[in-house]
């Protein structure tokens, strides 16, 4: 990932910089108007922030792109692994509606053009992806429940029955998250990865000497999950930030725990 100087407090994956048929970003945790723990970028429209400061965060955002926050089209989470068609038919809907329709999904998908699909994280795994032949995008958040779900294979499964996407066509890029060395797990995740069919093995996961406890890297478990589904490694960007250990540019609700603020990831077709 880098920073653009026209773009201060916003990070952009390189493996996406260059196509010209679509926008994308990453925020930090600074430019924006909220105070104390939610200091000062905070995104996330379901935090114990004030929704007006929310709303101006999300402005701030949506105006480096000449976009309205209702351009940012972001599901309210629910750590599963439902992927959301946006259509014009959902487009078409009031805003309430629209807001009652992204309740209980955790990726979207998209051909249509002008508004970013977005994820809210704060530790969790934020994905994007481009199908170039087919011009169609997703945006992914993969926290533990959702990748040992495996909503990467079921968001690609729904490109390829909406848009006929095939994984070899597609751009992914994997932005900040939580690190291994931070994310130490209980037996209730590991139980569920193992019966997901997860192998974790020393590549994506390692066993603390002295606590015993297991510590996963939920950002690799992903690159592998695009690999085994036919994305070429080449095309796969993953970052090294951490979230949990980098507190002026992330927020992170293992640091910060309920009060924390959330970052906000977003892609948008032309």
């Amino acid at each position: 990932m880098f920073r653009d100087p026209n773009y201060s407090n916003l990070l952009f994956f390189r493996i996406l910089a260059d196509e010209q048929r679509v926008l994308h970003f990453s925020t930090t945790r600074t430019g924006g108007v909220s105070r104390g723990n939610f200091r000062s970028l905070n995104l996330g429209n379901y935090s114990d922030d004030d929704p007006l400061n929310i709303f101006e965060n999300r402005s701030i955002v949506a105006r480096k792109f000449y976009k309205e926050a209702n351009d940012l089209i972001t599901p309210h989470q629910t750590h599963g692994n439902r992927v959301l068609l946006i259509d014009a038919a959902f487009l078409d809907l009031p805003n309430a509606e629209k807001l009652e329709r992204l309740y209980g999904y955790d990726a979207s998908i998209t051909r249509e053009k002008g508004f970013f699909l977005c994820v809210t994280t704060a530790d969790c795994v934020p994905l994007l992806l481009f199908d170039r032949k087919n011009e169609a995008i997703a945006a992914i958040h993969a926290g533990w429940r959702g990748t040992a779900g495996r909503i990467v294979e079921r968001t690609i499964a729904e490109m390829k029955r909406n848009f006929g996407t095939e994984a070899s066509d597609l751009l992914a890029a994997i932005g900040p998250a939580i690190s291994i060395d931070k994310f130490e797990v209980g037996m209730e995740v590991e139980a569920a990865f193992r019966e997901n069919g997860f192998e974790l093995t020393s590549s994506v996961a390692y066993r603390h000497n002295i606590s015993g406890k297991l510590h996963l890297d939920l950002k690799e478990i992903n690159r592998q999950e695009l690999i085994r589904l036919g994305v070429p490694r080449q095309q796969i960007e993953k970052t090294r930030y951490c979230t949990c250990t980098n507190s002026r540019l992330f927020f992170s609700a293992r640091r910060q725990s309920q009060h924390s603020g959330r970052m906000l990831t977003g892609i948008m077709l032309r």
